[in-house]
């Protein structure tokens, strides 16, 4: 394997880092939709994952013991999966990193 293939990060973990970081970001505006609306109104939009799956055409599915996830507040899913989905993705790029330092200070 030639040295510039080696130093390049796996992509698999970038694709994860990649929808982390994209989940993150849309409850990010999610969460500034609500404090923008809070500001105005004094009041907290009911912004539900169920609603948001409807207006996006996705049926809810209704699965025992879930219900609770889809009446959730979309940002907060939303943050949460972001969240989730980024943690490996950077570990996954760190080990990465420490394996080449490591290769690199031994040879």
């Amino acid at each position: 394997m030639d040295e510039e293939t080696e130093s390049r990060a796996p992509l698999l973990a970038l694709v994860v880092l990649f929808i982390g970081a994209a989940f993150v970001t849309m409850g990010a505006v999610f969460l500034t939709y609500g404090v923008y609306v809070l500001v105005r109104t004094g009041d907290w939009p009911d912004y539900p994952v169920s609603k948001m799956l409807d207006e996006i055409g996705v049926p809810t599915p209704h699965i025992a013991g879930l219900d609770w996830l889809f009446a959730a507040s979309a940002c907060t899913v939303l943050l949460a999966i972001g969240v989730l989905l980024a943690v490996p993705g950077v570990w996954l790029i760190a080990r990465r990193n420490r394996r080449l330092a490591a290769a690199e200070s031994d040879g």
